[in-house]
């Protein structure tokens, strides 16, 4: 069997970053609409759909058979399904929700489509933003994903990239002041609970868990994931901007900001290869060893011509 269909690569790892990312601007828009009646950023709440949407994209080019795409709508059991479904509504509803704030669109400023594309923008980025955590967390048989701190990580990181995305906005268009005035110390204070959660999820992992869960920490304090988690995301993703974003300065806040999201496109990609460590069934990889790997004879459509 492939390393495909035992592992999950890179472009999982960014439809990850992109979708959680944008969930998080989509969320942060809706909190905005509804409680402050204001409009963070047009810009914003466009790419922030976009950014869902290529998440959507390249979900489906990993999962193989772009064409059959349709069916992983239709098992209500599925999380796929479930997160594909509230990617595909959090994408509408920020479109409307965007384009709800400029004169050209017929349905411009009414207000109450305006509070129910929020609601659904404030759900469905939450849902969005937390379920590859919950997806991963489900995954028994990968000891560094198992468990509910899985979903927790993925959340915090959204939430930072998120209003690190509306941070950086501000350098190219008009930004509510919120996002000038606040966005940088909430930014700042996910960035002190996030390096306190890893060190924590990492701590609990290496004292509490199985062998094998130790042994998959093992590669990120010492091992090959070491240097990209503790310099890549920690330090250059993690602390350097939480000191950052408390400078009173727009050069300086702005760049911590593209240092967060950079720390968030590290981490994910650090967590999706990671499940390369997995515990195997007893007899399961003899039992594998034994498959067909789609080059033999017999799977193969010979064509003959009699003559």
């Amino acid at each position: 069997m492939s390393a495909k269909h035992e592992t999950w690569g890179w472009m999982l790892a960014v439809d990850f970053f992109f979708a959680g990312m944008g969930a998080a601007m989509l969320l942060f828009a809706g909190i905005a609409e509804l409680f402050g009646g204001s409009n963070l950023s047009t810009v914003g709440i466009l790419a922030g759909a976009v950014f869902v949407a290529i998440g959507a994209c390249l979900l489906i080019l990993e999962l193989g058979r772009p064409f059959q795409a349709l069916r992983v709508f239709m098992n209500p059991k599925a999380i796929l399904t479930f997160g594909a479904w509230n990617m595909s509504f959090a994408i509408v509803a920020g479109l409307l929700l965007g384009t709800s704030y400029m004169e050209i669109f017929p349905w411009f400023g009414i207000v109450g489509l305006q509070k129910v594309l929020a609601v659904i923008c404030v759900i469905c980025g939450l849902v969005v933003a937390t379920y590859p955590g919950v997806l991963l967390g489900r995954h028994k048989g990968r000891p560094f994903w198992t468990g509910s701190g899985m979903p927790v990580l993925f959340l915090t990181s959204s939430l930072l990239t998120g209003l690190a995305a509306y941070i950086v906005c501000g350098w190219f268009t008009e930004v509510a002041p919120v996002v000038t005035d606040l966005f940088p110390y909430l930014a700042a204070g996910l960035c002190l609970f996030q390096l306190v959660i890893w060190v924590s999820y990492i701590w609990i992992k290496s004292s509490g868990g199985s062998v094998h869960a130790v042994e998959a920490v093992r590669r990120w304090t010492k091992g090959n994931y070491a240097t990209g988690f503790q310099a890549g995301f920690m330090f250059v993703g993690t602390v350097v901007p939480l000191i950052l974003f408390l400078i009173p300065n727009a050069t300086a806040v702005g760049i911590g900001g593209l240092l967060a999201i950079l720390g968030g496109l590290i981490m994910r990609n650090l967590v999706v290869y990671s499940g390369q460590d997995r515990t195997w069934l007893p007899g399961e990889k003899e039992y594998r060893s034994r498959l067909p790997q789609g080059h033999e004879a017999f799977l193969q459509k010979v064509w003959t011509k009699q003559i």
